[in-house]
């Protein structure tokens, strides 16, 4: 199943810089540094600042270190710990080192230790609306990506356009399914980077990854532009310098109807220069058959998809209390076709006179030097992106004015985005009641895009339908103050201020049947994004807040309508403009029965002003409008039952009201049918039975989720109705210390939900389309570990 240390490792050692603090900040630090989990606090008899560490030392070594008098702790699994109020215990003698990297038993969700709001805080004691998945949750729901663990996520909806094309949205807040020149309502960020603009989800396999992070809910003050429903930060496993282990895993599957599945994973970490570094990398390749028949060209299977990559990382402990990080992501995912059905040939098949292959591959290399100061921490991090992506649609019968070939035709679409970020963050650490940080950002990313006509059948030369280069920057300065007006009410204020500027040229109109002039347009946009909250400790572990936050989105500019070559009169505002959205909302977290029970909730309103969307028009072409004003009202909730340390049971739920507030007369939009692709409802559930069986463990469980109706477009146009679908999977595994073997079954029940994605542009007013779920799946897995 999942990698984490076995109950030796709290014998392993680690380098520990823990300043003298107040005693929480300074277990949050510990647990950060040392890779643990720790909980328990307040204990009675437990108080007063730590005490200052500084070494090599194990994790039980430092903790024992830093308590002050009247504090010990007890030593619950594998990377847990919880403080108790007596005597520190005796650091455990070295033990007989396990050949694995396993888990005993996952964190138990009080005691996750959480940095999305930009500094490491206790779960249960962060006032925001954050949702933790760790590696071992990832495992145990068969996330190799994150579309596959996210319906465990409250409030969040992916589409289903396939791998490496999909759009993540939080909260309901979506503006569409086509991806185009708008920038992503949520931020996808890898560890410290963000890893998209406007392009869609690289589809990053989950793999040697320490936890997934959601923050839901506008967070422009802290990430700025494009993080309007929220944050999803993908958070790896970081080089160990204390000992070599590494990870092999093998699997297959079957698919009902379908092609058979394969998939590839291999990691290691190194110590190096003497425990003063580590070197850490994962390679994996894995393959999905596909399920999908073409009976017009007389193929079966045909949305195959492949996809390899890798990650290298490397970490030194340097002198005067410095951490350098460096690291380099690579992958690559092929398609060989679409995923959508269309015609009437049989419920997973599609009509189509052209196949659709598409591509993305995705490169990032970072740097990330920290400080752990007496008073303050530093972190500074660089780092460079490349993403490309190719996609093909089957056009024929489109751009018919425009002279197109009337068999076979298809619509070629480039994109290839270049992206520099740079980010210094200060935050304070010294005990008190005052607490800040304050940071810079700045930003540039080169984007290309092509669109080209190739003629199929018959054979003629391809012509440019558009070609341009956006050039896009953002450069801001935003600081957060939060103040203890009381022992138990805290007051947190905080700000960006930011300037964004786009620059956009566009030229080679080659199927315009009138001369269509370059286009050369440039655009800035400045102000000041706040967030304003108050959390009331109504004990240590039941904090409830109130908060006001804003997101936004920069504008741009549209390629004119008659580039696409049509007589039919189309008007496109030439230019889109920045986009705002408000949130309002009140959440508590509340622990109940010793912690077994843990619920987290939020009641939320959002007010969004100039609701960018990324349209096409009759012609195919691109563009994106501000299609009028929207909001949403909404209630969420998530649990957490533990009772013991064999069953955890999990379930989240989301009510809401998305919808049009005001349609402006510029593409069509309904006022009663919500957002598209976002349903009034979705819920899921997942329950984990783990137990031993001689020198055996075995784990079983089960998911379910729910995703409500919802509509394709703003338009809610015949055909356009999708959604109202339920969902399963089961799962065994049996295991050693050095072994795991796993069986399961995805869509248990064989439903063909039709989900939301809207493929094909060029079809979709001919002919029906709907994107089933995967049939039936059977898989397994086995895996070594070193």
């Amino acid at each position: 199943m999942s990698a984490s240390p076995s109950l030796a490792w709290a014998a392993e050692t680690r380098v520990f810089r823990l300043p003298a603090e107040a005693l929480e900040a300074a277990l949050v630090r510990f647990a950060v540094q040392g890779g643990v989990s720790v909980g328990g606090l307040p204990a009675r008899g437990c108080a007063g600042p730590s005490r200052a560490v500084s070494g090599a030392m194990t994790p039980a070594q430092a903790l024992g270190a830093l308590l002050p008098s009247g504090c010990g702790f007890e030593v619950l699994d594998a990377k847990s710990f919880r403080i108790v109020s007596r005597p520190a215990v005796t650091a455990p003698g070295p033990a007989p080192r396990r050949a694995a990297n396993r888990v005993v038993e996952a964190p138990r969700l009080e005691e996750l230790v959480v940095t999305a709001e930009k500094r490491p805080e206790l779960l249960t004691r962060s006032a925001s609306a954050v949702s933790v998945l760790s590696a071992a949750d990832v495992d145990a729901l068969g996330g190799k990506s994150f579309d596959e663990a996210a319906p465990q996520v409250v409030g969040v909806a992916v589409t289903n356009l396939g791998s490496g094309r999909n759009k993540i949205f939080v909260r309901g807040l979506s503006d569409g399914s086509f991806t185009g020149k708008t920038q992503s309502t949520v931020g996808l960020y890898l560890d410290e980077v963000p890893i998209t603009y406007n392009a869609p989800d690289p589809d990053l396999r989950l793999a040697d990854i320490d936890r997934v992070e959601v923050l839901r809910g506008p967070q422009g003050t802290l990430y700025g532009s494009g993080s309007m429903g929220g944050i999803v930060r993908i958070v790896t496993a970081k080089p160990d310098v204390s000992t070599f282990s590494g990870s092999v895993s093998v699997e297959g599957m079957l698919t009902q109807r379908g092609a058979p599945s394969d998939g590839f994973e291999a990691s290691a970490n190194l110590p190096v220069a003497g425990g003063q570094g580590a070197i850490r990398a994962v390679i994996y390749s894995d393959e999905r058959g596909g399920y999908i028949d073409n009976p017009v060209l007389g193929l079966h299977d045909v949305n195959y998809t492949r996809r390899t990559g890798g990650r290298i990382a490397g970490l030194a402990d340097l002198p005067d209390g410095w951490t350098l990080e460096a690291g380099f992501a690579h992958q690559q995912i092929s398609a060989s076709d679409s995923q959508y059905t269309q015609g009437g040939d049989g419920p997973l098949t599609r009509d189509a006179a052209v196949r659709e292959p598409n591509s993305n591959d995705f490169s990032e290399a970072g740097v990330t030097a920290s400080h752990a100061g007496g008073v303050a921490d530093l972190k500074i991090s660089t780092a460079y992106i490349d993403h490309a992506l190719e996609t093909r649609y089957d056009a024929t019968g489109a751009f018919r004015e425009a002279g197109g070939p009337s068999l076979a035709q298809a619509f070629d679409e480039d994109k290839h985005i270049r992206l520099w970020t740079t980010e210094g963050l200060l935050s304070s650490n010294a005990p008190g009641p005052l607490r800040w940080l304050a940071g810079g950002f700045v930003s540039y990313s080169d984007e290309m895009d092509a669109a080209f006509l190739v003629g199929l059948d018959p054979v003629v030369a391809s012509r440019s339908i558009y070609q341009r280069h956006d050039a896009l920057s953002e450069a801001a300065v935003y600081g957060e103050v939060a103040y203890d007006l009381t022992p138990r009410l805290t007051a947190t204020a905080g700000a960006r201020a930011f300037v964004t500027r786009v620059d956009t040229h566009a030229d080679d109109f080659d199927i315009a049947l009138t001369p269509v002039a370059p286009l050369h347009e440039k655009l800035t946009d400045q102000g000041v994004a706040p967030k304003l909250r108050l959390a009331f400790a109504a004990t240590p572990d039941v904090v409830v807040y109130a908060q006001v936050q804003e997101g936004y989105r920069a504008g741009g500019f549209n390629i004119p309508a008659a580039a696409g070559g049509s007589l039919v009169p189309e008007t496109v505002d030439a230019q889109f403009k920045p986009d705002h959205l408000w949130s309002y909302e009140v959440g508590a977290g509340l622990p109940l029965f010793g912690h077994s029970l843990v619920l987290r909730g939020a009641i939320f309103h959002a007010d969004w002003d100039g609701l960018q969307t990324d349209q096409r028009l009759a012609s195919g072409l691109p563009l994106t409008v501000n299609i009028g004003d929207g909001s949403n009202t909404g209630v969420e909730g998530e649990a957490v039952w533990r009772p013991d340390t064999h069953l955890q049971v999990r379930a989240n739920l989301l009510l809401e009201d998305p919808k049009i507030t005001r349609a402006d007369d510029v593409f069509p939009a309904r006022r009663d049918i919500g957002l598209p692709g976002v349903p009034y409802e979705m819920g899921a559930a997942d329950v984990r039975y783990r137990w031993s069986i001689g020198r055996f463990q075995a784990e079983t469980s089960a998911q379910v989720f729910y995703v409500g109706r919802s509509y394709l477009t703003f338009d809610g146009g015949l055909g356009n109705a999708m959604g109202g679908y339920a969902s399963g999977r089961v799962a065994a595994a049996l295991g050693t210390a050095a072994w795991r073997v796993t069986a399961y079954v995805d869509n248990v029940a064989d439903v063909r939900g039709d989900t939301f994605a809207f493929g094909n542009p060029f079809s979709r007013a001919r002919a029906t389309q709907a994107t089933p779920l995967r049939p039936r799946t059977v898989g397994l897995g086995v895996e070594r570990s070193f």
